[in-house]
């Protein structure tokens, strides 16, 4: 689960400006391990602390400034077994995507790829070959989430199809 991507060098001891991707910033504060890159390498949190909208965070195998600017860009992750739990009818984005989208007629909109992330709610992209719908993350039109279903049924509102 992705939780933050490392936007820079903070001071000169190696600790690491972290720009948050999750609703629960403290969760740094208690992990022991964080998995970096896309190969998801282990390194040891030594410790993390808020610095206004994003977290100053000190790992073990980052030693100095150097080292710290070395990892800009770099996706941070923890394992699903370590996501916060969500209050019922909310879902991680990863729990989204892949779902099939259908609308409550039983018509196929295509297989959720992407979650864009707009000011006032989120929009899923429904993909069915070179066919797209972008279906509004609202109440009115998105009826059911069925995660272990492996589908999303959508209430169409007209301009949507």
């Amino acid at each position: 689960m992705l939780v933050g991507i490392i936007a820079g060098a903070f001071g000169v001891r190696g600790e690491l400006k972290v720009q948050l991707l999750t609703d629960f910033p403290d969760r740094f504060q208690k992990l022991a391990t964080i998995y970096a890159g896309e190969d998801r390498r282990p390194m040891a949190v030594l410790g993390a602390r808020p610095i206004g909208e994003r977290v100053a965070l000190r790992l073990a195998e980052v030693p100095d400034r150097d080292a710290a600017q070395a990892l800009f860009d770099t996706r941070l992750y923890v394992p699903r077994s370590e996501v916060m739990p969500l209050p019922e009818g909310r879902f991680y984005h990863d729990q989204i995507i892949g779902l099939q989208a259908v609308t409550t007629e039983g018509q196929t909109l295509g297989t959720i790829v992407e979650i864009l992330q707009t000011g006032s709610n989120d929009v899923y992209v429904a993909r069915e070959g070179s066919t797209e719908v972008l279906i509004p993350a609202i109440k009115d039109v998105v009826r059911e989430i069925d995660v272990q279903g492996g589908r999303l049924v959508v209430e169409p509102i007209e301009g949507l199809l």
